[in-house]
């Protein structure tokens, strides 16, 4: 794939990017946002029918393109930790190269780890900035002068188009013109690790910014200069003009000075508007093009992929609405980042999977569990297996036989808080928000055995729920979810979801589920997301804002729901 593309801020940046056609085992890309760049390529010798490159490599370029553009000072160090952050995403069993270059002002940095090279040209001469054969992370920096051009490239690109005559075509031709010439050569040869970015910078005319510097040393320093601009400073010149009685030849040279001052004041204030202007269109430049560009890989994985495309989609979202703020509402950055958003939100709608359900009542006899709350009202959490119901009061755990509804305290309490409650293969798991604690009580003869469940520490003060099927997943009032496997943390992502939790208060899954079902009442929904964190749907009816409770029946498509005393039925997908 070749395209050029300029950046209109100064210097200039002309730049193309070569990118070879994937394989079943290896995968590349180029990137562009602003002036970052990055070229990537991902290869294993056997790739799983569940694993893909692609999404790997898009969750990197995803990593570091979030990480740097939040950077609020960009340097060597601070950029090497945005990069370092993406690239300890790349899996350990993978062939991988990862180069990345940013340009600000004159200065290039640039990052390099796997088996890549990163190529100068200048003048006469070409020389090798970066090069690479292990997955240690090198780093370098330096000052670029006029027609410089860069070279971006993974080791596969280098030995498909040799170095001499990647020269060849540098001294040449325009960056366009040789990704033209040299994209069919990669295609060609079927190395999908093969990719590549050359940059050509070029030097304009900055004679109007050294007017406004000559016009800002001119500016007498006894006032602060925001001063000069403001219209009751002009309009106290000539008030007290007016009240001056002096001869002819005064009044002139009066007149004169007047029109002087007026004139650096007018000059002072287009230098300070014309800087800030120069940030404005910076700042734009830096997310707009990102954010634009996010929506347009969203709309090319609309027919091919749903939850990739609304991870676009939000992100693209996120980096407008985390900047939008900086731009005036009726300026041209302003409208232009309003009309995206627009069409973005209107995106997210489309791939959300939003089930607005009617939720019909049903009778009580369809849910035990439901049925059993009913009578319940001094207790909130419960659990089932097939044979019992169990629910925690003041007293402890109380289990009750689902045929004839004999109750017997099995647990006396030993906690502080509880918060959640479960059961799994006969194990009782409850949760101690005080003590940030899981306690496991495993049964033992005609009692139980305590056991901390956790092997580390973790903050549960704001817990509102567990559910355990295997691992055990705990949902906290912020919406995050976290989740544990024989004791010890796992990474949990909610991605895709397009509006986050508002204190949700209720999570289940179990072992026979593909997926996980969260009660959100605030906004009376039902989240599904698979076991990954991945969204799947949401559910929306007016029943939920005041449910107690739900019971899903995956395999019939059914959520009954516990609300206003009274059991709802809400079909599902």
């Amino acid at each position: 794939m070749a395209e050029e593309n300029y950046n209109p801020d100064k210097p200039k940046l002309a730049f193309s990017k070569i990118v070879a056609t994937p394989t079943l085992t290896s995968w590349s890309q180029a990137y562009n946002a602003g002036g970052l760049f990055a070229v990537l390529s991902l290869s294993k010798e056997e790739v799983g029918e569940d694993e893909s490159l692609a999404s790997v490599g898009k969750d990197i370029l995803n990593t570091l393109e979030t990480e740097f553009f939040t950077l609020e000072v960009k340097d060597l160090e601070s950029i090497k930790k945005a990069v370092s952050l993406a690239f300890e995403k790349i899996p350990n069993d993978a062939n991988s190269c990862f180069i990345v270059s940013c340009i600000t002002q004159n200065i290039m940095y640039c990052f390099l780890a796997g088996n890549g090279k990163i190529l100068i040209k200048r003048g006469e001469k070409t020389g090798t900035v970066l090069d690479s054969s292990d997955k240690q992370l090198k780093s370098a920096s330096g000052f670029l002068e006029d027609n410089d051009i860069v070279i971006l490239a993974t080791e596969k690109f280098v030995e498909t188009i040799t170095k001499e005559k990647l020269i060849s075509e540098i001294d040449s031709f325009s960056p366009s013109e040789i990704a033209e010439n040299l994209s069919p050569k990669i295609h060609e040869k079927q190395e999908g690790e093969a990719s590549a970015v050359v940059i050509s910078y070029k030097i304009e005319d900055h004679m109007p910014e050294k007017k406004e510097e000559i016009l800002e040393e001119e500016i007498p320093h006894e006032e602060p200069r925001s001063k000069f601009s403001s219209p009751s400073f002009l309009n106290s010149i000539k008030a007290n003009y007016t009240k001056l009685n002096f001869g002819h030849s005064k009044k002139v040279f009066l007149s004169i000075a007047v029109i002087i001052a007026i004139i650096l004041i007018g000059s002072v204030y287009l230098a300070i508007k014309n800087r800030e202007d120069q940030k404005t269109k910076t700042v734009f430049n830096e997310i707009y093009p990102s954010a634009q560009k996010k929506y347009d890989e969203g709309q090319s994985l609309l027919s091919l992929n749903k939850n990739l495309a609304r991870d676009d989609f939000l992100s693209a979202q996120k980096t407008l609405n985390d900047n939008k703020n900086q731009f005036k509402p009726d300026s041209e950055e302003g409208r232009k980042i309003a009309e995206l958003l627009t069409k973005i939100e209107s995106a997210i709608s489309e791939v959300s999977e939003v089930n607005t359900v009617e939720a019909k009542e049903v009778d009580k006899a369809s849910s035990k569990l439901l049925s059993f709350e009913t009578k319940k009202e001094d207790s909130k959490l419960f659990a089932q297996n097939s044979k019992n119901i169990y629910y925690v009061n003041s007293g402890g755990v109380t289990s009750v036989d689902k045929e004839n509804e004999k109750e017997n305290l099995i647990i006396k309490t030993d906690w502080e808080k509880e918060a959640g409650i479960d059961v799994y293969l006969g194990n009782v798991y409850v949760l101690d928000k005080n003590a940030d604690k899981i306690f496991k009580f495993v049964p033992s003869g005609s009692s139980y055995s305590k056991t901390d469940y956790l092997s580390e520490t973790a903050d549960l003060s704001s817990a509102t729920a567990i559910t355990v099927d295997g691992a055990l997943y705990v949902i906290l009032q912020d919406g995050n979810i976290l989740k544990f496997l024989r004791g010890k943390a796992e990474n949990f992502k909610i991605t895709g979801l397009d509006q986050p939790f508002s204190n949700p208060n209720r999570i289940y899954t179990n072992v026979d589920f593909d997926n996980i079902y969260i009660l959100d009442n605030v906004n009376e929904r039902i989240v599904v997301l698979k076991k990954d964190g991945s969204y799947v749907a949401q559910y929306k009816s007016r029943v939920l804002k005041d449910a107690k409770d739900f019971e899903v029946l995956e395999k019939d498509k059914k959520i009954l729901v516990l609300s206003g005393g009274k059991i709802y039925e809400i079909t599902i997908n």
